[in-house]
C-alpha cells in the first residue's frame, strides 16, 4: 500500500507494474485475506494501526477485483485507465509534439517490442501494452528467482529506458509542467 502510493506519484509505470503484481498475488491467494494477512501482511512487521490499513488496503482492492470481475484476469479499471492515459501520451509525443529525443527511445526499443509483438497470443495490442506486459514478464520472472536470459535483459533495457522517459513526461503532465518547443511551421 505504501510502496503503491510512493510509485503513483514518482514512476506511474513502476506504480502499474507494482499493481498488475498485487492483482496477481490477490488471485494466488484465492481472494482469501486471511491467507495474505498470514503470508504477505505479517512479514512487514507493522503496529497494529498500519496493519490494520493495510489489511483493509487489500480488502478494498478484492473487493473492487471482484466487483470488475477480473478474478481470473485482466486489470482494475483504474490501472486500464492509466494505461489509456499513456498510451495517449506516448501517441502525442510521437505525432504531435514530434519529441525527438523521445522517439530516439521509441525507434531503439521498436525491435525488442516488436520481438514481443511475434510473441503475443495475437490479439492486437498498443505498442505500450506489450512494453509494459514484457516488463512485467522480466518481473515475474525475477520474483520466482528464475533465470533471465541475456537477450532477454538487453531487450528489457531499450524498452525499460523508453517506459522510464515516458513516465516522467507523464508526472510532468500531471504536475501541469509538461512543456515542448513549439513547431516552427514553414
Amino acid at each position: 500500500m505504501y510502496i503503491a502510493l510512493k510509485y503513483k506519484e514518482s514512476n506511474i509505470v513502476e506504480y502499474i507494474l507494482y499493481m498488475w503484481h498485487i492483482e496477481e498475488l490477490i488471485r494466488s491467494f484465492n481472494f482469501d485475506i486471511e491467507e495474505i494477512k498470514e503470508n504477505v501482511i505479517s512479514k512487514f512487521k507493522l503496529n497494529d494501526e498500519a496493519e490494520a490499513e493495510m489489511v483493509r488496503w487489500y480488502s478494498g482492492l478484492i473487493g473492487k477485483m471482484r466487483e470488475e470481475g477480473i478474478q481470473e484476469s485482466g486489470h482494475l479499471s483504474e490501472l486500464t485507465e492509466v494505461m489509456t492515459e499513456i498510451q495517449y501520451l506516448h501517441h502525442s509525443l510521437m505525432t504531435v509534439y514530434q519529441e525527438k529525443s523521445y522517439q530516439t527511445l521509441v525507434a531503439e526499443a521498436m525491435p525488442s517490442i516488436d520481438a514481443l509483438k511475434s510473441k503475443s497470443d495475437g490479439r492486437h495490442r498498443s505498442d505500450i501494452e506489450i512494453a509494459m506486459n514484457g516488463l512485467f514478464g522480466v518481473l515475474v520472472l525475477k520474483l520466482k528467482k528464475r533465470q533471465v536470459s541475456e537477450e532477454t535483459q538487453e531487450a528489457v533495457k531499450a524498452i525499460s529506458v523508453m517506459m522510464a522517459t515516458l513516465a516522467k513526461h507523464y508526472n510532468s503532465m500531471k504536475q501541469g509542467t509538461l512543456s515542448f518547443p513549439k513547431v516552427m511551421e514553414n
